[in-house]
């Protein structure tokens, strides 16, 4: 009977991957093997996904913070087979061909080519932060392409492994030092979810981003730049209520355009919602009209709003009720934001503050929404919103996309001086090597 081969995941958030990884790798897997659970200090919805479904896995490793790659060794020390599988948590296996499954086919790889100790496979697309290049290595038999890899499915040889693992870097370079290849298997494919980092989960892109540094790691990834900036709390405490207001009486994001004041705030937080300036529109240019806590020319511009406006106006201002024109008719107050809340949010949107942040603000809009939404309550506020309607409403005179998007009003989040963050990446590459050159040193002499 086939040896079982250790399959050991890392984990870390992004539990829709995990789930869908873990589920790939039960259904399309024919060699016999033993998944282990690397977990990273995931947030407490995977860690209880992980002990709900514990009896799916051969073992869970629980780590008390995030050791990011290095994580990785606990499973290989918690582990014994010969060839053993390393990866990420967030690709999915293909279907079994007529060769075989993904497992069976890297295996038989691993026996026609002993001089190769990790073999990894490919991903079925190439992005920048993956490096193009790698198409461009040198082919071995049709069936290998000779290049270090990253963290995918990777079929290593642990009598090979004579450093500790801290990174697919350093461990593709201390295997070749030792004597063996590495490389990726062409036809053994799998999908990268990660691919959909930037729209699915922006806030552990960058985390990963950020931390890079003297303990750890990572290099820049293209991806990041793919995310709009992430709104503020300010920006999401003013908008909430306006949101709330919008959906209250059914007026679709898309109707919508935002006068900037002088800001796009809720255009910022909503994006599917336009931003423009009065001058840019022209009368029943969109079927609602916003504005958001004017700061200067307050009354010219709420008078811009009634005019511009098809059906809807929302304002949030001071309680001083506008008074329009008799077409117009005021159909809903609601309170703003709790002051001491809408002042909690000014100092969360700090610099400081939105270096923690990072894009949480994007990856868990609807949450911050729902809590400032939540936080709109009290009697003496300094801000409302008010919802004005027209009788008869006018038709639309031009389309709302029309008017400019905004350029918001921070435009990224704080991130660490980029000359600084490169220098700690060298440094960390540096010491590695080092040390791993020291160990392979110590490992020899035993040899001897």
């Amino acid at each position: 009977m086939a040896e079982p081969v250790d399959i050991i995941l890392l984990s870390y958030n992004r539990l829709d991957y995990l789930a869908a990884m873990v589920d790939a790798i039960e259904e399309h897997t024919r060699w016999p093997y033993r998944l282990t659970v690397v977990d990273n200090a995931s947030g407490p919805q995977t860690r209880q996904w992980l002990r709900d479904y514990a009896a799916r896995f051969h073992q869970i490793v629980w780590n008390e913070r995030n050791e990011h790659l290095a994580g990785l060794q606990r499973g290989i020390e918690a582990t014994a087979s010969e060839l053993f599988v390393i990866s990420d948590a967030d690709l999915v296996v293909a279907p079994p061909t007529a060769a075989g499954c993904w497992l069976e086919r890297l295996v038989a790889l691993a026996e026609r080519h002993p001089d190769f100790a990790l073999l990894a496979v490919s991903l079925d697309s190439v992005s920048a932060a993956r490096n193009a290049r790698l198409q461009n290595a040198p082919l071995i038999e049709g069936e290998l392409r000779e290049t270090p890899t990253g963290v995918w499915l990777n079929l290593i040889r642990r009598s090979a492994l004579r450093v500790p693992y801290v990174s697919d870097g350093i461990t593709a370079h201390a295997l070749r030092r030792s004597g063996y290849r590495v490389g990726i298997a062409t036809e053994v494919s799998a999908t990268h979810l990660g691919d959909a980092d930037p729209q699915r989960h922006p806030d552990y892109l960058a985390r990963k981003q950020a931390a890079s540094g003297w303990a750890t790691t990572y290099p820049d990834y293209p991806e990041s730049r793919e995310s709009a900036p992430p709104p503020t709390l300010r920006e999401l405490a003013l908008a909430a209520p306006v949101l709330a207001a919008l959906e209250r009486y059914g007026i679709a994001h898309a109707d919508t355009v935002e006068l900037r004041a002088p800001q796009a705030t809720l255009a910022a937080v909503a994006p599917e919602i336009a931003a423009g300036d009065a001058s840019e529109l022209a009368p029943a240019a969109a079927r609602a009209i916003a504005i958001l806590a004017p700061r200067e020319g307050a009354a010219a511009l709420i008078d811009s709003a009634f005019a511009l406006a098809g059906e809807w106006v929302v304002l949030l201002s001071s309680p001083a009720v506008p008074q329009p024109a008799s077409e117009w008719a005021l159909a809903g107050e609601f309170p703003g934001p709790h002051p001491v809340i809408a002042q909690l949010a000014v100092l969360g949107s700090r610099p400081r503050w939105r270096a923690r942040l990072l894009y949480s603000t994007s990856e868990h809009r609807a949450q911050w929404l729902a809590l400032f939404a939540a936080a709109c309550f009290g009697e003496d506020l300094p801000l409302r919103v008010y919802v004005f309607r027209r009788t008869p409403a006018l038709l639309a005179a031009s389309p709302v996309h029309a008017a400019q998007r905004p350029a918001p009003s921070v435009q990224t989040a704080h991130r660490p001086r980029v000359r600084r963050r490169r220098l700690a990446a060298l440094v960390t590459k540096a010491r590695r090597l080092v040390q791993a050159e020291w160990r392979l040193a110590r490992t020899r002499g035993r040899e001897r």
